[in-house]
Order: C-alpha cells, then sequence, then structure tokens
C-alpha cells in the first residue's frame, strides 16, 4: 500500500464488509456460498474469511448481499493455502448473482486472469454493478486494456475508482479508449496514478465526449501544460453557454418591450388609455378575473414526475480535483503558464453554470494566479450563476486567499484518502 494511504476505521486487514437488504432470494447466498467453497478447493486456495461469515448469515437470514469489500489477506503460516481474487468472482459468475451494486478490491495484486474474471462479470448485464473501486491493485498497461474493453458493455456502472495504480500515461490512454463508447459513467477517479502531461489531452478528450461530470486526478503530473489541455474544451463550451444565456436575456426584453408597446397600442385604440389610473385599473380587474377562475377550477391533480433520462453526455464537468498536479512555473512552459491556466479557469468559473467544484491545493499558482480565481468567483457571484467551493494553496497574501475562501464556499478536505509524500520540484 502506498505510504500515507488511509482508510476509514474498521477496515482491517482480510475483513470484508457488505451492505444487506432483505429480498426473496431463494437462497442465493448459500448457492455462492457452496460454489465459492468448490472453487477454492478446486484451486488450492481459501476463501476470505470475512466473505465466508458474511454469506454463511446471509444464506441463514435469508438476505442478500449489494456490497462487497474485499483486501488482501497475509498468509501467515508458511503451509496455508492463498486467499485468491478468482474463485470468488467466478462464484458470482456462476450463480448468476445478480445483487451485487457495489465492488470494492484493495491492495490485491491483480493479474490479467484475474481482470479477465472481472471482466466477464461487468460485460454481463444481469449484473448491476454500479460502482467498481480497484484500490492499489497495481494495474498496469498489460491488464487495464481488458478492464477497458469491458467499460463499453457497462450499462448501469456510474462510478469508478482506479486510485493508486500508476499506470501512467499510456494505461489512460487505454482507458480512456475503453470509455469512448460508455454513456453511464458519471464520476472517473484517478488519483495517484503516475498521470503526465499526455493524460490532459486524453482525459480532455474524454471528457468533453461521455457523460462524465466528476473528475479527481489528485497527486499526479499534469503539471500546466496537461491541466490546460484537459479544461480547453470545457471553456469554450462554458463561453458559448455564457453567450447564449446573454442573447436569450436580451430576446426575453425585446419581447417584454415589444408585448408592452402592443397592450398600449390596444389601450390606446379603445380609448381607455387616458390615464395612469385607468392603466392600473385594468391590471386589477386582470388579477381579479386570474383569482376567480383559479377558484373555479377546484382541486389540481398532482403531475406525475418523468422519469429521468440518461445523463448529458458533452464537455461539462461539476466537479474537478487536481490538488498536487505540479502546476507552477517550473515546467517548460516557463512562469507565465500557471497565470494562462489560471485565466482558462478563470472564464470556466465566470461561465459554467454547472461547475459547483474545484481543488487546487498543492499547486504554485502565486498571487497573480490567486487573483484570477478571485476575479472568477466575483463573476460567477454577480452573474448569479451559483456557489462554486474552491480550495486553492495558501501561498499567496492574505487578502486574496481569504477573498477566495469567502467567495468559494471553504471546500472541505476530505479524510477518505491521504496522498503520498509531497513531491519534489523539478529545479
Amino acid at each position: 500500500m502506498p505510504k500515507g494511504k488511509k482508510k476509514s476505521k474498521g477496515k482491517g486487514k482480510g475483513k470484508s464488509k457488505v451492505k444487506k437488504d432483505v429480498l426473496g432470494t431463494d437462497g442465493d447466498s448459500k448457492k455462492v456460498l457452496k460454489t465459492y467453497e468448490r472453487n477454492c478447493s478446486m484451486s488450492n486456495s481459501q476463501m476470505y474469511p470475512g466473505i465466508k461469515q458474511l454469506l454463511k448469515a446471509a444464506a441463514e437470514e435469508n438476505k442478500v448481499i449489494t456490497k462487497f469489500i474485499l483486501e488482501s489477506v497475509q498468509v501467515v503460516k508458511e503451509n496455508d493455502l492463498p486467499v485468491l481474487l478468482d474463485p470468488f468472482l467466478s462464484a458470482l459468475r456462476q450463480e448468476r448473482y445478480k445483487h451485487v451494486k457495489d465492488l470494492h478490491i484493495w491492495d490485491y495484486l491483480m493479474s490479467y486472469e484475474d481482470m479477465a474474471s472481472l471482466a466477464l462479470i461487468l460485460e454481463k448485464s444481469i449484473f448491476p454493478i454500479r460502482l467498481l473501486e480497484l484500490l492499489d491493485c497495481l494495474i498496469d498497461c498489460q491488464t487495464i486494456p481488458r478492464l477497458a474493453r469491458s467499460l463499453i458493455f457497462c450499462e448501469q456502472m456510474t462510478i469508478l475508482v482506479l486510485d493508486y495504480n500508476e499506470f501512467g500515461d499510456e494505461g489512460c490512454k487505454l482507458l480512456c479508449a475503453g470509455l469512448a463508447s460508455n454513456i453511464t459513467l458519471l464520476s472517473l477517479s484517478l488519483s495517484y496514478c503516475n498521470l503526465g502531461v499526455k493524460s490532459g489531452t486524453y482525459l480532455g478528450h474524454t471528457v468533453s465526449n461521455t457523460a462524465i461530470s466528476e473528475l479527481y486526478l489528485d497527486g499526479n503530473e499534469l503539471q500546466t501544460e496537461g491541466a490546460i489541455e484537459l479544461i480547453k474544451l470545457l471553456v469554450d463550451q462554458a463561453e458559448l453557454e455564457a453567450y447564449q444565456r446573454e442573447e436569450e436575456a436580451k430576446r426575453l426584453e425585446e419581447e417584454k418591450i415589444e408585448l408592452a408597446n402592443l397592450e398600449r397600442i390596444k389601450r390606446y385604440e379603445s380609448g381607455t388609455e387616458a390615464s395612469l389610473g385607468s392603466e392600473t385599473e385594468v391590471t386589477s380587474q386582470t388579477e381579479k378575473g386570474k383569482k376567480k377562475k383559479k377558484k373555479g377550477k377546484g382541486k389540481r391533480k398532482k403531475k406525475k414526475r418523468a422519469p429521468k433520462g440518461p445523463p448529458p453526455v458533452g464537455p461539462w464537468l461539476n466537479k474537478l480535483h487536481l490538488a498536487d498536479n505540479g502546476i507552477d512555473g517550473y515546467g517548460d512552459s516557463g512562469q507565465l503558464a500557471p497565470i494562462i491556466c489560471m485565466r482558462l479557469f478563470k472564464k470556466l468559473l465566470m461561465n459554467s453554470k454547472c461547475f459547483v467544484e474545484l481543488d487546487l491545493e498543492d499547486n504554485s499558482i502565486s498571487e497573480l494566479g490567486g487573483r484570477e480565481i478571485l476575479e472568477g468567483l466575483t463573476a460567477r457571484k454577480e452573474a448569479k450563476l451559483g456557489a462554486c467551493k474552491v480550495r486553492t494553496i495558501h501561498k499567496m497574501t492574505a487578502d486574496t486567499f481569504n477573498a477566495i475562501v469567502k467567495l468559494g464556499s471553504s471546500l472541505k478536505k476530505k479524510g477518505k484518502r491521504k496522498g503520498k509524500k509531497g513531491k519534489k520540484k523539478k529545479k
């Protein structure tokens, strides 16, 4: 496990937690338990102790397990059999256990065979997996293509977490190729995956052509150039939408003026526009007429809510986390690069209505970059686009930093995971 990584309390080694719901299962959990035992005996491995215990409890209580958390189990004694992942995944697949929704695999060295076994589950529509987390599983460029191919067929997955798998730019490229045809994924987390500048281009294109609205990239090395490539299409779309909103507001104002002029002409032709008092009288009569109509209608029937459609596909982001990504003046683009990058973020803040969260902590954006962020937040407030949570580094003047904190709704740092040790700056 990478140094500094922290998990929530109660998640010790070898323990597996599940969420159980009461359903008419007809012994589904019992069938999975028996098949899992058989698979382990055939593969000369032992069962996950926590999974075995929980499957037994679920079978006795006629409950199903919807959430699995599996961690690596260290072999204590020399003659003990290893705890393998494939027998469990095969049991789910063989018994067509269609209740699993959330699957977490932590600190397990996944081979290509393990990834293939997992991919066979993801590719079947009967398994309604909505969240997949492969945390620190040493996924590399050899195994990630198998995962990427399965993402094309995932019709219900909305959250994918691949933190602490250092597959780099090449792995990111392969992953993005698999996500190109996916229209359901909403949240993607690739923190501490050794991503570089090139990944900014791959991810920028992917975000702009899929439904992904939350992107977590903390602890990588996108640097200034990669961050610019990541958001430039988002900025273009935000500016286009701002222009459309402005034009729509002008059109509505013109229509309002035109309607007022037509009303005035009608009243003048009918001889009722003799004074301002007559105009007030007409208005009050109209309001009374509306009230009478409302009384005569009786109770209104409640309208049924229309079913939610698929998430929108396009260059929109709600949340973007880029903490500790080497966004500073030490790259090839020089000292002005962070200011140019922050200027793009300013445009995104002041124009994007859906953008609600930005994390730029542990990046040297300087005082000038901070002023750009502050201007974007100020313009956003004036345009009444809603609050946006922003976190930046404190290495700027106190006035600028405090103003950003005040306007940025003070984004709180999550305690779920901690990053690795700080990176060395380039000389």
